[in-house]
């Protein structure tokens, strides 16, 4: 085993050792440590309470396979069982799945993660099967509820109970009804069946027919398994199967008694007051993740030292494959690649250049596939190691999207809408970082987009989780991307000049220099959120630009209204309510994208700049994470984006002061010219003049149904 591998194993059996957990326990031998004893005592279900031993071997290609595991004692009577062989997800290997299948093993499970999920196998009532549906086993104590006059009368008192079978629907009416009674459980029998010893219980002493009747026996499953293991014996560990510590069913139970003695009194006050933050540092550092957790929550001062030091934090990053800590590696993320719309994608999920280059890990923890490694800056002291590794990753993905581009400009007719030239300098590699945060942000709105009108119930728990992962991603490309215009100035004086061409000249506003007009408000982020005086242009803002920025948003919109309404293509000479009705709602999915952008503009800037926010040393504090109330804040914000469905809400929502008091006769014309204007830069292919006739009287037909269906409404 290499010994990058045999170090996280190392470390995952130090975990269970030293943060045991009830109910798994594990004997391990020093002369070979990939193989030992797994002992699972299940605290519920129908093993309550019994020791079952398991052989662990750990295999070559570990963690990256699971670990090989085989029931001890053969014969258990359970629906995935075959021999010595578990059926069970958390055993197969990936291939073995339904491709798309995201449950299942998964390297970042430790040998503990993936053992408490292993107990709560053996702990449920009822098992999932590959087929589809599940197979009930059985708690550890079967209730099984009869009514009185469905009980044989010529049967004997032992057998009676096994005649009565019902349906597991009428089994739950039964138990309803058996709980809505107040009355107390009144014991008729106790008695030996075949298999165990039966409880016969009504809750009325008065026999009638539609009484109640319930009989309680320990699951046949126990019973059958504990012969079985009742004189077992283990070869790796030195207990028998109910001989284990913490079960041992012989040991007599122990009657605590209180003694006066005043050093087992509690103290008058909290004697942790008497240590210093030193002491409690080295206390916190010292915890199991878990200890640091409850004692927080018992202790406010701790909780508020492990917050300062960020404990839980620093722990969370480490690579999911070999569990190395962010101070002895260099940790990124895994990034998918997609050429067709040449678009990028991570699960943000922590892997380290070792797990990426030397033992090809290719997939993430949902088991979604990536095919390049990014460092990330985490702290100034990782980012100084790894800024090499950055620039050479970032051109390897700037690459890329080149190809794409060469080859989609290879198939189109439109050849010189994208630039394809490869970049003069690394620093301009950085457009993959612009482009990766954007995809975030339409990936967000289109995860919104399916919460809130793809037919589903857009609750809040659902936009939190997807905002949540969207901030997340976004504030640590942000975090990168202030880092990297620290260490190479020439970043942000390129965004700059950019940003002012674009602002000056309307030339530099075309698909020939900015391709996606979403990357642009990346670098208006990056332009406003370094503090003056570290560039020698003007310093620009989002009010300066963004006339011009909604200008060329309802140019390039043009060709997809009129996909969609191609009558707005006759243009009338007065002021239009259907156009500009239909230009907004056939632009909706565009607006909303651009609200979405400027939201996470303003969210970052408000909480980062210099002057107004946190300052950015404080992404540097936080390992480039974003703070708590960020996700909270998104979800009201894209509930509000949600709202807006008219042009001057719209111009409110994005800060664009002079649309709010754009009249109705002058934004006609906008939207007008914007649709002239589109055609002439061959956004859309302006329709020929013989379609032209066919389209106006289209047009008047449309306008008129529309017309009288706003007076119906109104």
């Amino acid at each position: 085993m290499a010994s990058a591998l045999f170090s996280r194993l190392s470390r995952d059996l130090a975990e269970l050792h030293e943060t045991p957990y009830p109910g798994v326990a594990v004997f391990t031998d020093d002369a070979n440590i990939l193989k030992f004893c797994l002992v699972l005592t299940p605290p519920s279900g129908p093993w309550k309470d019994l020791s079952l031993h398991f052989d662990v071997e750990i295999p070559e290609r570990w963690p990256a396979s699971p670990p090989k595991v085989k029931t001890s004692v053969v014969g258990m009577n359970h629906p995935n069982f075959f021999g010595d062989y578990i059926c069970c997800d958390l055993l197969k290997e990936q291939e073995w799945l339904e491709k798309g299948y995201t449950g299942g093993y998964t390297p970042a499970l430790t040998l503990r993660g993936l053992f408490l999920q292993f107990l709560t196998f053996f702990s449920s009532t009822r098992v999932e099967q590959d087929y589809g549906g599940s197979y009930e086993i059985g708690d550890y104590m079967i209730r099984q509820f009869v009514r009185e006059a469905d009980i044989p009368r010529h049967a004997s008192l032992t057998s009676r109970h096994l005649h009565c079978s019902t349906t597991q629907i009428v089994q739950e009416e039964f138990l309803k009804a058996w709980q809505s009674n107040k009355a107390r459980e009144i014991v008729v029998e106790i008695y030996k069946a075949s298999s165990d010893q039966v409880t016969h219980k009504v809750k009325s002493p008065h026999p009638n027919d539609k009484r109640i009747h319930l009989f309680e026996y320990r699951n046949p499953r126990w019973a059958q398994t504990h012969n079985l293991i009742r004189t077992y014996r283990c070869r790796r560990c030195p207990y028998g199967s109910n001989e284990l510590p913490h079960h041992r069913e012989s040991t007599p139970v122990v009657k605590r008694v209180r003694v006066s003695n005043p050093l087992m009194q509690p103290p008058r006050r909290c004697l942790l007051g008497n240590l210093n933050d030193d002491v409690l540092s080295v206390v916190v550092s010292n915890l199991p993740s878990e200890s640091v957790i409850s004692f927080s929550k018992a202790y406010s001062r701790m909780a508020q030292l492990a917050d300062a030091l960020h404990t839980l934090l620093q722990r969370e990053l480490q690579c999911f494959f070999l569990r190395t800590p962010l101070h002895e590696c260099i940790l990124g993320i895994g990034v998918q690649f997609d050429a067709g719309p040449r678009t990028f994608s991570s699960d943000f999920d922590w892997i380290s250049e070792t797990a990426f280059d030397v033992h090809g890990i290719r997939k993430s923890i949902q088991k979604r596939e990536f095919n390049y490694f990014l460092p990330l800056a985490f702290s100034q002291a990782h980012f100084a190691r790894a800024v090499p590794q950055i620039w050479t990753r970032l051109v390897e993905m700037d690459r890329a999207v080149r190809q794409a581009t060469a080859a989609l400009n290879a198939r189109s007719r439109h050849n010189g809408n994208r630039t394809v030239a490869p970049p003069t300098q690394m620093h301009q590699t950085v457009g993959v970082i612009y482009r990766m945060m954007n995809n975030i942000v339409v990936s967000l709105m289109k995860s919104c987009d399916d919460a809130l009108e793809g037919g589903r119930n857009g609750s809040s728990a659902q936009l939190l989780f997807a905002s949540e992962k969207a901030v997340i991603a976004y504030c640590h490309l942000f975090h990168l991307l202030i880092c990297l215009s620290r260490k190479d100035p020439r970043i942000l004086k390129d965004a700059t000049a950019r940003l002012q061409l674009f602002n000056q000249d309307a030339k530099y506003r075309t698909k020939d220099h900015n391709p996606d007009l979403g990357e642009l408000i990346v670098l208006v982020t990056l332009a406003i959120a370094l503090p003056l005086g570290t560039h020698d242009q003007k310093q620009l803002t989002w009010d300066t630009i963004n006339g011009p920025f909604l200008q060329e948003t309802i140019v390039r919109n043009a060709r997809w209204v009129l996909k969609d309404q191609p009558d707005l293509e006759i243009l009338e000479p007065t002021p239009s309510d259907y156009r500009l009705h239909w230009t907004f709602e056939r632009s909706k999915t565009s607006l909303r994208l651009m609200m979405f952008q400027i939201t996470f503009l303003d969210m970052f800037i408000n909480t980062y700049a210099s002057g107004t926010g946190l300052g950015l040393a404080r992404l540097d504090d936080n390992y480039g994470f974003a703070e708590k109330e960020l996700p909270e804040r998104m979800v009201k914000e894209i509930k509000a984006i949600y709202e807006v469905g008219t042009w001057p809400k719209f111009f409110q929502r994005v800060r664009y002061a002079r649309g709010v008091s754009l009249g109705k006769e002058r934004f006609s014309q906008m939207l007008r010219d914007a649709i002239v204007l589109s055609g002439q830069r061959g956004y859309h292919n302006p329709k020929r003049e013989r379609d032209v006739g066919f389209l106006r009287t289209q047009r008047t037909q449309n306008e008129r149904q529309w017309l009288q269906a706003q007076a119906a409404r109104k």
